[in-house]
């Protein structure tokens, strides 16, 4: 799922990084972590995993019809919990969620030392979580879903997006169509509200072979700024990343089997 290192606004150098121990979960205002894994390679953690998980969320994976179904849901929110207890040095299995009206989840608690934003998106087996002192949100998708890409662009784009999408070549269409809906995907679940106008009315991408490079500022309507960029995977997948603000920067660690249990 991870591709090369490519280079941010400010001319750094990013990559991810291999995390064979755990890194510095020292957080500056000005930046987001975030890690990146195929569940399958934890599954051996599945008995530690299932009991860092609440009532809720165990009477959630047993509503999954296949057991494949329940592995990754297990897996995804243990593992989550696992890096919210390092990041807040707080027992795992004691951290408390819920949920905003739009379904965004959120720590709860007094015991918190401080207020801290997490957001995931998985696509089949993987999975990307992204953790700031800034409201933050992610996506991704893998391109080998069964859509018709032409259709969903006509209604998700702006007409802008839509002419751009189709002035590339017929080769870059569909990733350049999957850049643009994780990036609209990212924006709307770092605000954690939904779009009164719908996905068209949310404009993120431009044309030009490098847009997976640049970031896209942007107002909601309360005037707030967010930024939302690409990030740095194979070909097959597309990923955003979107956060408040425009004056951050991210570290990203391909989370191994052996890391955080």
């Amino acid at each position: 799922m991870l591709g090369e290192a490519f280079f941010d606004v400010n001319g750094l150098a990013i990559r991810w990084s291999p995390q064979v121990e755990s890194p510095s979960f020292y957080l500056a205002l000005n930046e987001v972590l975030v890690w990146c894994t195929d569940l399958r390679k934890h599954y051996k953690w599945i008995p530690y995993l299932t009991e860092l998980l609440s009532v809720k969320e165990m009477d959630r994976a047993a509503k999954f019809r296949f057991p494949e179904h329940q592995d990754r849901f297990i897996t995804g929110w243990g593992l989550l919990r696992v890096i919210l207890s390092l990041c807040l040095n707080q027992p795992a299995a004691k951290l408390s969620f819920d949920r905003g009206p739009h379904g965004k989840p959120f720590l709860t608690g007094p015991a918190l030392p401080f207020r801290l934003h997490f957001n995931l998106s998985h696509s089949g087996d993987n999975v990307l979580y992204a953790v700031s002192l800034r409201e933050v949100g992610v996506d991704l998708e893998s391109h080998n879903r069964n859509i018709k890409f032409a259709e969903l662009s006509e209604r998700i784009c702006t007409l802008r997006e839509f002419a751009q999408l189709w002035a590339e070549p017929c080769s870059l269409r569909q990733a350049a169509f999957f850049d643009c809906w994780t990036r609209k995907e990212a924006i709307l679940k770092a605000i954690g509200v939904g779009l009164s106008g719908g996905l068209n009315t949310l404009e993120v991408c431009f044309k030009g072979e490098k847009r997976r490079e640049y970031r896209i500022c942007l107002e909601d309507t309360d005037g707030r700024e967010w930024t939302v960029l690409n990030l740095p995977l194979e070909d097959s997948w597309s990923g955003a990343l979107a956060a408040a603000g425009s004056n951050w920067q991210w570290r990203g660690w391909k989370l191994q089997d052996y890391s955080l249990c």
